[in-house]
């Protein structure tokens, strides 16, 4: 089974727009929720420009030349334009076709000099869609609240929601089950190029099926599609191309876009006690209490082997790849000693 898994990993995740139909986020039949038809709400001039406001003054340019320091020197007027613009892309979900036009800069994330795979690309959207997408996400939040959309376990990418609890959450966790004189293994999930994996299709048919309503689905498609960019090194520009796949890095929306795509992930790991902190994963399950150590650590090796099946299912069905070089697992015990047993996903073994 793992080795039919790992075949089916590689070929759905070469291509995600050939992925085997039907797929239950984009061909399932959908039931429209009772505000399926509600409008994004239009925006305020005093709301534009307290936005205006409150955005760093950085010199850093988009593809376009223009940079936030810019601002500065643009005058009321202008301003009024630009909102009956926003507020016309809320209407109509259409975005000027200017603002799709990315300048990508690509960050070393380690050694100064090093290949394109060990970089971090860094999308320099248009100046003015930033603040259409800071007006969109203030509404897009206010609908997932709601509608209680985002499960607690998720921490990160939200207000009032910080990494700092979650991690307290899961050292108490762990520190429980340990008490009981249960062993307990815990997998630390990485994803690959977690925002730049994002799948459009997917991601709207289940956006619609968690209840977005229409308008808001209308505007996220146009902000994901038709994307066109160019990498920038050293003052030299690459050609034009057009981006089929992913969130772009430097956009507030991003994160939001992929916690809420994620957000059922929790539904599928059932065997244990998920930890999402932003875009990783960490899952606690302990042995039974009452038995031998040695049948707690069996009974542990096949609830791992559930759990991986089910991770696997799940990177498949999202089209969201598992980093395997860095997800690693945590072994805690009481007792002295090791486990007997490895831990494999994908047909790779997890260290």
């Amino acid at each position: 089974m793992a080795r039919v898994g790992a075949v089916f990993y590689e070929a759905f995740f070469k291509k995600p727009e050939d992925i085997i139909r039907p797929h239950p986020y984009t061909d399932a039949p959908w039931s429209d929720a009772e505000n399926y038809d509600e409008a994004i709400p239009p925006a305020s001039i005093d709301e534009v420009l307290d936005i205006i406001r409150s955005r760093v003054k950085k010199k850093s340019c988009d593809a376009h030349g223009i940079s936030n320091f810019m601002f500065n020197y643009l005058p009321l007027l202008y301003w009024s334009l630009l909102l009956k613009i926003f507020n016309f892309s809320f209407n109509e979900a259409i975005l000027p076709s200017a603002w799709s036009d990315v300048r990508m800069l690509l960050l070393a994330k380690k050694e100064s000099i090093c290949i394109p795979s060990q970089t971090r690309p860094i999308s320099l959207l248009d100046v003015f869609l930033k603040v259409d997408e800071k007006l969109f996400l203030t509404r897009f939040r206010n609908i997932l609240t709601r509608r209680g959309l985002l499960p607690d376990i998720q921490s990160g990418f939200r207000e009032k929601f910080r990494l700092q609890t979650r991690v307290l959450l899961f050292l108490e966790q762990v520190s429980s089950m340990m008490a009981n004189s249960s062993p307990v293994a815990t997998v630390f999930i990485d994803f690959k190029s977690a925002f730049d994996q994002l799948w459009f299709e997917g991601c709207l048919g289940k956006l619609r099926r968690m209840g977005i309503p229409r308008a808001y689905l209308n505007w996220i498609k146009s902000w994901l599609e038709n994307r066109r960019a160019f990498i920038e090194i050293q003052g030299r520009k690459s050609r034009w191309f057009f981006i089929q796949r992913g969130g772009p890095q430097g956009s507030i929306i991003t994160p939001t876009i992929f916690i809420t795509y994620h957000a059922d992930m929790g539904d599928f790991l059932n065997y244990c006690s998920s930890f999402l902190f932003a875009d990783d994963l960490a899952a606690v399950l302990a042995g039974r209490i009452g038995v031998r150590y040695t049948e707690q650590c069996m009974d542990l090796g096949r609830r791992l082997k559930l759990l991986c099946d089910q991770l696997e299912f799940y990177a498949i069905l999202s089209v969201q790849p598992v980093n395997f070089l860095k997800t690693e697992a945590l072994w805690s015990a009481r007792a002295i000693g090791s486990p007997k047993f490895s831990i494999t996903l994908g047909g790779n073994c997890i260290n």
